[in-house]
């Protein structure tokens, strides 16, 4: 419903299907895949993924020493989403390495993996992360403590190896302990930089009950965000965007509005629930699986942990093995009706993803090439690209001397794109060129409404 009144509609059509190929995935897995099953795949890819994710970790720091940023963290990526896979990868590991404790080469493997993983979470300091694993852990140790009148070391296990990597961590860096006091005094007071974020979502929410459009909280949250207030969001500039309110909840509340944001906090809160209930009947598999799930919901508080691909894979398995617990039977066939539906289903997905990836592809090889044709059959084929509308702006300005079509390329771009400070000072600086002086004071006004006392704003239409 929300992409009837949604800037960017392709995007949010991107996303549906996303999110529900996401949720197939999860009820293909549990039917057709045996309950006794699903544990196995689930450790076995997380120890197999795990163990060459540190080789080549290990092969390009220290054997080939090439630098990395935060940005180029590991061979995931950026620095965030490494967190965003060990919610998932330690402690599925951790059990994958009690249930393969009787071999010796697994055993050492596993310990290894474990090992190199921890060094680099506590490298990363991914506070959301670290929270949530021990936050788990200690769930699940005072449960079992109730439950049994035990107390079970066993359950401590990702506690004791953080602590032993801090302390190693600590004494191979030549920081001294000053970086890693503050950090931890960061974990401690919860200083994630992220409350001006929420608090500016929030107003957006009160603003738009109804949602602001599917997986389009970044184009209409700069006009929230308060830029150049103190109480203004991060990362939001004339030239920076922020895509997420890095909090997958209030993600959906604000583009879907209260009753599909209540409507995913209910899906989401079933998810954690059922892990929990499971640990409550189970054993030791159903403990390290609920403080996996839990991490992993946690994290998603405060980090995009949902919306990056290499998490999304690994928590299909995950979430299959939350809902097959309580399945009694091995195998549930499909039903041949859902062939069906999911068949064009993935074929439509696959349509989108191509049409959405080739588009990219196109424009960054035209607008490196100076090649304006290239760029605007870019944008026939996905005409919901601001961003190649912003570069055929480029092009028809530098490349073509044409103004007339710049601002129209502009103008495209910010239908999309409506509260962009960067495209409203740009749009009104060539509609003053062009001396369309009411067009210009628009703009004008339009980016000192986003964010007052901006001196390029400012300068807009002087001449006139």
């Amino acid at each position: 419903m929300t992409l009837l009144w949604s800037p960017n509609k392709f995007e949010g059509v991107l996303f549906v299907f996303r999110f529900l190929a996401f949720a197939l995935s999860i009820f293909i897995v549990v039917s057709i895949v045996p309950k006794c099953k699903l544990v196995e795949i689930l450790t076995d890819s997380v120890f197999y993924s795990s163990i060459i994710f540190c080789a080549v970790i290990i092969y390009e720091r220290y054997w080939l020493a090439l630098p990395y940023t935060s940005q180029s963290f590991s061979p995931i990526g950026f620095v965030n989403y490494l967190g965003h896979v060990l919610n998932i990868w330690i402690p599925v590991l951790v059990l994958s390495i009690y249930n393969r404790r009787n071999s010796t080469v697994f055993l050492l493997l596993g310990l290894a993996s474990l090992l190199v993983l921890m060094n680099l979470l506590v490298e990363s300091l991914i506070r959301g992360t670290i929270l949530g694993l021990l936050v788990a852990e200690i769930i699940v140790l005072f449960a079992v403590l109730l439950k049994t009148k035990k107390f079970q070391f066993k359950y401590l296990s990702i506690l004791v190896a953080f602590s032993c990597t801090l302390v190693t961590f600590n004494l191979i860096e030549n920081s001294g302990l000053s970086t890693l006091r503050g950090e931890i005094t960061s974990i401690q007071e919860m200083d994630t930089g992220r409350e001006t974020i929420f608090s500016n979502t929030i107003d957006m929410v009160k603003d738009n009950p109804l949602g602001v459009g599917v997986n389009n909280f970044e184009y209409i949250h700069q006009k929230y965000a308060r830029a150049g207030t103190p109480d203004a969001s991060p990362y939001i500039s004339n030239m920076k965007v922020l895509r997420t309110p890095y909090n997958i909840v209030l993600k959906f509340y604000s583009e879907l509005g209260f009753l599909g944001g209540s409507l995913f906090l209910i899906l989401f809160s079933m998810v954690v629930i059922r892990a929990f209930l499971n640990f409550l009947k189970g054993g030791f598999v159903d403990a390290w699986i609920f403080i996996a799930v839990f991490a992993l919901c946690f994290h998603a508080m405060f980090s995009s942990v949902f919306l990056t691909p290499v998490s999304l894979f690994f928590s299909i398995p995950l979430f299959a093995v939350v809902f097959s617990r309580e399945s009694l039977n091995g195998i549930q066939p499909m039903n041949m009706r859902w062939i069906w539906i999911i068949v064009p289903f993935v074929f439509l997905l696959a349509c989108l993803s191509i049409a959405k990836i080739t588009s990219a592809n196109l424009t960054a090889k035209g607008y490196r090439m100076g090649n304006t044709e290239l760029v605007e059959k870019s944008l026939e084929l996905n005409p919901y690209d601001y961003f190649t509308s912003l570069r055929l702006y480029s092009l028809y300005l530098i490349k073509e001397g044409n103004k007339e079509q710049a601002l129209q390329s502009l103008e495209r771009a910010i239908n999309l794109y409506p509260y962009n400070i960067y495209m409203l000072i740009k749009a009104g600086d060539v509609a003053s060129q062009l001396g369309l002086n009411d067009k210009a004071e628009e703009y004008k006004k339009r980016a000192l409404d986003i964010y007052p006392n901006y001196y390029q704003a400012k300068l807009i239409n002087k001449g006139a």
